[in-house]
């Protein structure tokens, strides 16, 4: 039970430090993670609407939703292919690019994450 209660405790740390550093990076209202996922998928080029949401593990239609939020607060731009209209493509805008001036560096944060890793890494552990 101790082990569980820290883990809770821990989780909700890493759910408001994830919060904050998102609101700070990306200057926008609340990203979630399963956003951050998409951005990550296309951070090194874009890609198409079907591979994002397979490598995101979501449906199409909910990949969507979350590329609609993402495209309102103009952190991704959606464009259709030239030689095949039906496929839509996924990219960054310049805008998450620009962000600066964050300090990426929480002690507290740091070492709270590590602690989570390091519970999730025993837990691993007693399960294998």
């Amino acid at each position: 039970m101790k082990e569980l209660i820290q883990l809770a405790k821990l989780l909700r740390e890493a759910s408001a430090l994830f919060s904050s550093i998102s609101k700070k990076e990306l200057d926008t209202g609340d990203v979630t993670w399963q956003q951050v996922l998409i951005l990550e998928q296309i951070e090194k080029g874009p890609k198409t609407m079907g591979d994002i949401s397979k490598a995101v593990d979501l449906s199409y239609s909910t990949t969507s939703g979350l590329i609609n939020r993402l495209e309102q607060e103009n952190l991704v731009r959606r464009f259709r292919d030239k030689s095949d209209r039906r496929i839509v493509w996924v990219s960054m805008t310049d805008r998450v690019f620009e962000q600066d001036g964050v300090e990426r560096e929480d002690p507290h944060a740091i070492s709270s994450l590590h602690a989570l890793q390091d519970l999730f890494t025993k837990g691993k552990k007693l399960t294998s």
